[in-house]
């Protein structure tokens, strides 16, 4: 079934006066109004997941037509086993120190579909590649090893940051508090943030937090891009997301409990709906809006009872999940840990497309994976990162150089593909926007990494989906990397080279939402985040062109 959102409120007077989210209806719009352009609102979801990625597994590798493939046996002399690109961009990356201007090179995604774009983004994303964008050589600037908010443009913590690295609000945050992404407060929570099973996160950002995020919130609303923060707590059990995100839609502040006596949340809404859908100014279409999102909220509930053992007989009250607990421990059953993200995901998808919220985070601390021949498995991410164990997904991602742990590593990271990605994607391209266009299309779903090949902060593997209404310009995989700079030095199969500052995409994502530089910049021309190369010796590699380190992604606008 195909679902439509609901992008604009329709403020009724519904069961306790509660105020109820209908989708938009065209054909209610008063006349003279149905000629204005409807411009929907965009929306935002980052993934990240932990414990670097195989590059030869994440980047195109295999042999295609039109394209030649670097030999694998030596990284160090730019051999990894990876696609090359020949068409040059139109933008140039900026200039070296001697002067020389360097440009990165794309290929169109679909040229890639008869493979998939690799291993662990395989053939069941050729549906979405017009609108995927997969990138390489984005580079953090501090050295960094284990941190927490360096997808989201805090570098300043986490188990190896930088003494003195700018410790700055993420970019979720500096999108919840601009009046150009929220012209007003939603109805639910700025932000939902979510965690797919709690980890010993104290040992990688030293909060001692179990369930604290890769946000970063700013305690000073009124200078939010100065501000100091505070690492924010996240959901790792869809009851306590859903609450949080409807609570107010469903007309009170306070948790709904399993004793109440009040209607099932489909219930409190239907009667308000049946009024509209029989009206005598609606339309057809408007009519079959109404059905597909009751029976949107209707499945989502269903789904939500069903853990909880269904509504108590004789009672409509709604029912809250049970809690799922996929905590701290070392073993966790792998089916509980796959449907507390299938709720999550459910969450995060209904919250959009109820327009409760714009924006989420999921973080994967928690993966299922498996070795070779051998059935699923759960893994942790960093838990705590100095230990070592069967079920521990940073001691085998260390261990690239024996099968059996690189298999491991590569199977998490495929899960992730298919089981958290995949999903979000494509349920938020099934819904219809108010402009003819799906979610997805006015969204960017960026999919993350800590960390670029093994323990690097180089060439950080970066996807998105959706082009924030057609603001990028998607269907492309495009690599920042100079290929006529030297190897400084190479680890797993992954080499250190110039590509661009990881910062240039931030910015390139809070412009696609609608935000100039005084929203984002902490002084003027400074772009977003902490810029310097701190922590780096001549060993690295550290030309970039800091004149344009407040420049979006070259060549990435539509």
């Amino acid at each position: 079934m195909k679902y439509d959102k609901i992008s604009r409120r329709w403020m009724l007077q519904g069961l306790g006066g509660a105020a109820l989210t209908l989708p938009f209806l065209p054909s209610l719009i008063p006349r003279q109004a149905r000629g204005q352009s409807i411009v929907p609102p965009k929306r935002f979801v980052a993934i990240k997941s932990y414990s670097a990625q195989n590059i030869i597994d994440w980047y195109p590798s295999t042999p295609v037509p039109g394209y030649q493939v670097r030999p694998a046996d030596d990284a160090g002399q730019k051999r990894d086993g990876t696609t090359i690109l020949t068409q040059r961009l139109a933008e140039s990356s900026g200039r070296h120190s001697n002067g020389d201007e360097y440009f990165g090179t794309w290929a169109p995604l679909r040229d890639f579909s008869s493979t998939g774009i690799s291993r662990i983004l395989g053939s069941e994303f050729n549906p979405y590649l017009e609108k995927m964008l997969l990138l390489r050589g984005l580079d953090f600037m501090p050295d960094t090893n284990h941190n927490e908010g360096g997808i989201l443009g805090n570098y300043a913590h986490g188990l190896a940051a930088q003494p003195g690295a700018q410790d700055n609000p993420t970019l979720d945050h500096i999108l919840a508090h601009s009046p150009q992404f929220y012209s007003g407060v939603p109805s639910g929570t700025r932000i939902l943030h979510l965690m797919g099973g709690l980890a010993s996160r104290g040992a990688v950002g030293g909060s001692g937090a179990p369930s604290n995020t890769f946000s970063y919130a700013p305690r000073d609303l009124s200078d939010v891009p100065n501000s100091s923060v505070d690492q924010v707590q996240a959901h790792v059990d869809p009851r306590t997301a859903f609450d949080e995100a409807f609570q107010n839609f469903m007309g009170t502040n306070d948790p709904p409990a399993a004793d109440d006596q009040r209607s099932r949340l489909v219930d409190r809404v239907i009667e308000d709906y049946r009024r509209v859908r029989d009206g005598s100014r609606i339309g057809a279409e408007d009519r079959q809006r109404l059905e597909q999102h009751v029976a949107f909220l209707s499945e989502l509930q269903a789904r939500l009872d069903g853990l909880g053992g269904g509504p108590v007989a004789g009672c409509g009250s709604p029912m809250r999940p049970s809690s799922i607990d996929t905590g701290g421990e070392q073993t966790v059953d792998v089916g509980t840990l796959r449907q507390t993200y299938e709720l999550l995901i459910d969450v995060l998808v209904a919250a959009f497309a109820c327009d409760v919220t714009r924006i989420a985070t999921v973080d994967v601390v928690k993966a299922i994976g498996r070795a070779s021949g051998l059935e699923e498995g759960f893994f942790h991410g960093c838990d705590p990162c100095g230990t070592t164990g069967a079920t521990n997904w940073h001691t085998h991602a260390h261990n690239w150089d024996q099968a059996g742990p690189r298999e491991i590593t590569v199977t998490i990271n495929e899960w992730i593909a298919r089981e958290v990605m995949l999903p979000v994607v494509a349920r938020l391209d099934a819904l219809t926007d108010v402009d003819g266009s799906t979610m997805l299309d006015n969204s960017i779903v960026l999919w993350g990494n800590e960390l670029g090949m093994n323990h690097l902060n180089y060439s950080i593997p970066t996807v998105l989906a959706g082009s924030a209404g057609g603001y990028l310009q998607a269907g492309r995989y495009i690599d920042y990397i100079d290929w006529n700079r030297p190897v400084r030095f190479a680890q797993h199969n992954g080499m250190v080279i110039e590509g661009v500052p990881y910062n240039r995409l931030l910015i390139s994502i809070l412009q696609a939402m609608g935000l100039g530089p005084e929203d984002y910049e902490a002084s003027p021309g400074a772009g977003f985040g902490e810029s310097r190369n701190l922590g780096k010796s001549s060993a690295f590699a550290t030309d970039y062109d800091h004149n344009r380190i407040a420049d979006p992604l070259p060549d990435l606008r539509a």
